[in-house]
């Protein structure tokens, strides 16, 4: 799979049929876990915030429980999450930063506890 596409799916992109076909992604062959740690490592070695800078939460806006990684310095990570009350979804619960010093332990730290994986991305299998 092409880095570009990789990346969108890494943020937690969807593409449909139509567009995998076109991209030249559909069939693919099962995704390497490995390889997407060291991928995303790559992605977020160059960018602030990963897969998005997240915004201020303000009262009445659910809450976005989407975790997200920072790059302090080249050496230096945070991972940033949080999540709302179950019973109002628009007030944060909690909120956690957790360091790391490498961005392969920080990207390993996203892949299993944003996007739940190894499993299913967008329907590839990751093992």
């Amino acid at each position: 799979m092409d880095s570009e596409s990789l990346t969108y799916l890494l943020r937690g992109g969807h593409y449909n049929v139509p567009d995998r076909v076109a991209r030249g992604i559909w069939p693919h062959p099962p995704l390497r876990f490995d390889a997407l740690v060291k991928h995303l490592a790559q992605v977020i070695q160059k960018k602030k915030w990963f897969p998005y800078e997240p915004k201020v939460h303000k009262t009445g806006e659910p809450v976005d429980e989407m975790g997200f990684i920072e790059r302090v310095a080249p050496d230096r990570f945070v991972y940033h999450a949080q999540r709302g009350y179950a019973h109002d979804p628009c007030t944060i619960a909690e909120s956690s930063k957790t360091p790391f010093s490498s961005a392969q332990d920080v990207a390993r730290h996203y892949l299993k506890w944003s996007l739940y994986l190894p499993g299913d991305l967008d329907s590839w299998q990751v093992i």
